[in-house]
C-alpha cells in the first residue's frame, strides 16, 4: 500500500513543489513557473518511470504508434472541443472564481509561451505523473475502469477548480484508456498536446467564439454530439489498428 501512496502522491507534489518554490522565490509568473518546473522534473520523472517499466512484464517505453499517429490528434482535438462544450454548456465557470484566476495565468502571457508551456512541456510532465506512474502503479492492483476513474479524478483535482476539473477528468479518462490499448506513453503525451494545442488556437482567437462563445444551447448542443462522435471514431480506429498488431506480434 506504501508504494502505491507514493506512486499517487509524491510525483505530483514533487513537480508542483518545485512550481511553487520557482513562483515565490524568483518572481515568475505562474505559467514560467509550471514550464520551468517541467524541464527541471521530467528527467526525474522518467527515471522513475523506467526504473517502474523494468519491473513488469510489458515495458511501455515503446515509441511505436502503428499508424496511429493522425487518429490520435484528431482524438485530442475532438476531446478537447468537447470537453470545453460541455464546461460552456453547464456553465461550470460561473461557479467557480478560481477558474478565472487559473484562465489569466494560461492566457496572458505570450502566445509563444503559451504553447511551449501548457501546449507541450506541462502535458509531458503531467502525462509521466498521471498516466506513467499514477495510473501503472493503479493498474498492477486494479481494473482497468477503478485505474482509470481514480487517476483520472486525481488528474481533475489537481486542476484546482471545478470547470478545469470536469474537463481535465474527461481527458484523463481517454487518457487513460490510450495508455492501456498502445502500451506506450508517448501515445497519450500526443494526446495531451493535441488538446491542449487546439484549447490554446480556441481561446486566442475567433474560434472560441464560434465553438463555445455561443448562447445558443443547441448550437453548442450539437457542437459536443459531433466532436463525441469524431471521438469515438479516432478511438476506434487507434483500437483497431493496436489490435492489427497484437495480431502481427
Amino acid at each position: 500500500m506504501i508504494p502505491l501512496i507514493l506512486h499517487l502522491i509524491v510525483p505530483m507534489f514533487f513537480y508542483t513543489g518545485v512550481s511553487s518554490l520557482l513562483f515565490l522565490n524568483f518572481k515568475l509568473s505562474a505559467l514560467t513557473s509550471a514550464a520551468l518546473s517541467s524541464i527541471l522534473c521530467t528527467p526525474f520523472l522518467y527515471l522513475l518511470y523506467r526504473r517502474d517499466q523494468k519491473e513488469r512484464i510489458k515495458p511501455t517505453i515503446s515509441k511505436k504508434l502503428y499508424g496511429s499517429l493522425w487518429y490520435i490528434l484528431l482524438f485530442g482535438a475532438a476531446l478537447c472541443v468537447f470537453g470545453n462544450e460541455i464546461v460552456a454548456i453547464t456553465r461550470l465557470d460561473y461557479l467557480s472564481p478560481a477558474y478565472e484566476e487559473a484562465k489569466k495565468a494560461i492566457y496572458t502571457p505570450p502566445v509563444l509561451m503559451q504553447i511551449g508551456a501548457a501546449g507541450i512541456l506541462i502535458p509531458i510532465a503531467e502525462e509521466f505523473i498521471f498516466r506513467g506512474l499514477c495510473f501503472a502503479a493503479l493498474r498492477d492492483r486494479l481494473s482497468f475502469l477503478k485505474s482509470a476513474l481514480i487517476s483520472a479524478a486525481l488528474f481533475g483535482i489537481y486542476h484546482g477548480n471545478l470547470p478545469q476539473g470536469v474537463y481535465a477528468f474527461i481527458i484523463g479518462i481517454a487518457l487513460a484508456w490510450l495508455y492501456e490499448v498502445s502500451h506506450t506513453l508517448l501515445a497519450p503525451i500526443l494526446l495531451h498536446i493535441s488538446a491542449n494545442l487546439l484549447s490554446l488556437l480556441i481561446t486566442n482567437t475567433a474560434m472560441g467564439t464560434l465553438l463555445v462563445g455561443r448562447e445558443n444551447g443547441t448550437a453548442m448542443a450539437i457542437t459536443a454530439i459531433l466532436s463525441f462522435l469524431v471521438s469515438i471514431f479516432s478511438a476506434m480506429r487507434i483500437y483497431r489498428k493496436n489490435q492489427l498488431k497484437e495480431d502481427l506480434v
